[in-house]
């Protein structure tokens, strides 16, 4: 709601530029909303749990899905709990409560992969044991400089 003289409307932030510089907001871009008019928004992707995964690399391929729905239905993010996937897994927008309400309809592909989980393509090579001869190396090393 928008308080403009007085005046209470509905409304949408479409849009904010802000001042880095001077640390301050310049302008805001709203627009009004119709009760029942569907409107065209983002929602943005949220990831989960993706600190407790054990195996796997989480790679979120979709920031946000676009869509367009009446004031009531909007929505603000996605939320992913991605703690359960395993690797090879992927999740898709038709995959998501929001492909399934009847309020929105997806601008978004409903094919298109959100997140899938990989597997690592840098795995950690364990390193060579050091054989005697190394070892006697290193420590001969320092003798023979301090002998010149």
């Amino acid at each position: 709601m928008l308080d403009l003289e007085g005046q209470m409307m509905d409304v949408l932030v479409k849009e904010i530029d802000f001042d880095s510089m001077k640390n301050q907001v310049d302008e805001i871009d709203f627009q009004a909303l119709v009760s029942g008019e569907k409107v065209h928004s983002v929602a943005e992707v949220i990831l989960l749990n993706h600190e407790k995964r054990t195996e796997g690399v989480v790679e979120q391929m979709l920031q946000e899905i676009s869509y367009k729905a009446v004031p009531a239905a909007l929505v603000e993010k996605v939320e992913i709990d991605v703690s359960d996937l395993k690797v090879g897994d992927s999740i898709k927008v038709k995959d998501l409560p929001i492909a399934a309400d009847k309020d929105i309809d997806l601008i978004t592909d409903p094919e298109t992969t959100v997140v899938v989980v990989a597997e690592p393509r840098n795995k950690a090579i364990p390193e060579p044991e050091e054989t005697e001869e190394a070892d006697a190396a290193k420590k001969e090393a320092p003798k023979k400089e301090e002998e010149k």
